[in-house]
């Protein structure tokens, strides 16, 4: 994701005094070394609290997986509109054979598997989902399902949610309103603050 998408959220974050790092990725041609060496680099020795949107998440929890990243150096992970477990939206891609728009994101963890799996690090994971149904997600749901699930349009709030996670919130966002909503800047700036005064929270 471009970091201009983000940049609102990251500013809002620097206002209540927190260190902001807003890194900036091709979301279909993504290297995923060469984007893994740049948040080695800005995570540095820790402590790193990540955030991420929509694929953005799934990178986060890719990145922490095949690096191995500790806790220390990552307590908490934080993410807007995830897909945890896969999206359905990109396998009806794949029925319609438009799939290739997809480009390298599928390397993240994009396309759904089984929906059994549970979070796979050890940090802590808060997901956030929307729950307001604008987007191209209902109208596949008619098509390609039996009913139209709960969703910010994009992505089911079941799809948000994974065992292992620390806590689930559902805010009445859009998947693209997650990034402007003020609910997310004071639910990051108080998670985050309670991170500093008692690490074993």
């Amino acid at each position: 994701m471009n970091k201009i998408i983000m940049a609102p959220l990251a500013n809002r974050l620097v206002q209540l005094g927190h260190i902001v790092e807003n890194i900036s990725y091709p979301s279909t041609k993504a290297d995923k070394e060469k984007l893994f060496h740049s948040i080695d680099k800005r995570v540095g020795d820790g402590p790193t609290v990540l955030l991420g949107h929509s694929l953005g998440g799934l990178v986060a929890t890719e990145y922490l997986f095949t690096r191995q990243v500790s806790v220390e150096r990552v307590p908490l992970v934080i993410t807007l509109g995830t897909p945890h477990q896969g999206a359905q939206i990109a396998e009806d891609m794949k029925k319609v054979n438009i799939q290739h728009l997809l480009g390298s994101s599928t390397q993240f963890g994009l396309l759904p598997k089984r929906f059994t799996k549970s979070w796979p690090v050890p940090q802590k994971l808060i997901s956030i989902a929307g729950s307001i149904k604008i987007g191209a997600r209902p109208l596949l749901d008619r098509v390609w399902r039996d009913g139209v699930e709960d969703s910010d349009g994009t992505v089911s709030i079941a799809e948000t949610r994974i065992p292992g996670m620390t806590e689930h919130i559902v805010l009445n966002q859009t998947h693209t309103s997650l990034v402007y909503s003020k609910d997310v800047v004071s639910i990051i700036d108080e998670r985050c603050k309670a991170l500093v005064s008692d690490p074993d929270h």
